[in-house]
């Protein structure tokens, strides 16, 4: 428990970045500083709790992929839907880990009313409860188990569903339950971050070291949800050359 923010299945640090990591990681925030519209990088801080990985330069403190990654998304998740200019938003985070963008996002954003972190493995569920109630976030944030998704359905429609690396873990199955909870929820937005892909699949198995999967595309046309905007993590040719950035924001809204 003493030690679920290093680099492991949550997020990936040494392993991500390979070689001349310090370097990356100062790439990486020189790159996000130059959107910094809200000062974020001011604002935020990284202590490396729980063996989080991090590194420090004199112009952007303490860093970690951690506070990248949830800066970055944060911001293109302002840029497609002005979340800084918007009062109680609701968001559900499916596969939330630990809780990290949670965090960021209830310290980020002044309009964020509940963000809900959502997982079906009980130990995740677990250890994301204990890092928010270490972040003193609880007012905004809430972790819950597959037996408590009456909360959500209870309460105010979400604005945005979000899934980072999650859907790209699960058999199809799985993907298919979720995206009918939200269907049904008639929640407008869904974020997805596939794995090393600008299409989202899901994993069915695992053979021979090599996952087998299947499109999700269909699955999500299916249930109204439309592909909105794609677009790398990395908007900057080369910065996402030397980060080899492979990932893609895609977002998709519901439409009947």
């Amino acid at each position: 428990m003493s030690t679920f923010r290093e680099d492991n299945c949550y997020v990936w640090q040494s392993r991500y970045f390979g070689e001349d990591q310090v370097l990356k990681y100062l790439l990486y925030a020189a790159y996000i500083a130059k959107s910094d519209t809200q000062g974020l990088l001011d604002v935020l801080s990284e202590d490396g709790a729980f063996g989080c990985e991090r590194f420090y330069s004199d112009r952007f403190g303490w860093v970690s992929r951690d506070l990248l990654d949830s800066l970055n998304e944060i911001y293109f998740l302002d840029r497609h839907m002005d979340i800084f200019g918007r009062e109680d938003l609701v968001v559900v985070d499916i596969g939330a880990g630990y809780g990290r963008l949670a965090h960021r996002m209830a310290e980020a954003v002044p309009g964020l009313n509940k963000y809900y972190c959502l997982d079906g493995i009980p130990e995740s569920t677990l250890v994301c409860e204990t890092y928010l109630r270490f972040r003193e976030v609880e007012r905004k944030t809430v972790a819950l188990a597959l037996d408590e998704l009456h909360v959500v359905s209870d309460s105010r429609r979400p604005d945005l569903a979000v899934n980072i690396h999650s859907f790209s873990e699960m058999p199809y199955t799985a993907v298919d339950g979720w995206l009918s909870w939200l269907r049904d929820l008639e929640v407008p937005f869904l974020l997805i971050v596939p794995n090393d892909s600008d299409k989202p699949f899901s994993c069915e198995a695992i053979v021979d070291g090599i996952a087998v999967r299947r499109p999700l595309e269909p699955l999500l046309k299916s249930y109204g949800y439309r592909l909105t905007s794609c677009e790398p993590i990395i908007l900057d040719d080369k910065v996402r050359e030397l980060l080899a950035a492979t990932n893609y924001f895609m977002l998709f809204e519901l439409r009947e």
